[in-house]
């Protein structure tokens, strides 16, 4: 499976808010189990 986040922020890169927590572990977690995962970020 492939998938593609889109998100104005990530940890640790920017954070603002809780988004960024989310968007730090979730690709992590997703490739773990043999997704091919991508995060964009403006």
């Amino acid at each position: 499976m492939q998938v593609l986040h889109v998100c104005s922020e990530m940890f640790p890169l920017l954070k603002t808010g809780g988004l960024a927590d989310v968007v730090g572990a979730l690709p992590a977690a997703q490739i773990a189990e043999g997704a091919d995962v991508r995060v964009l970020l403006p």
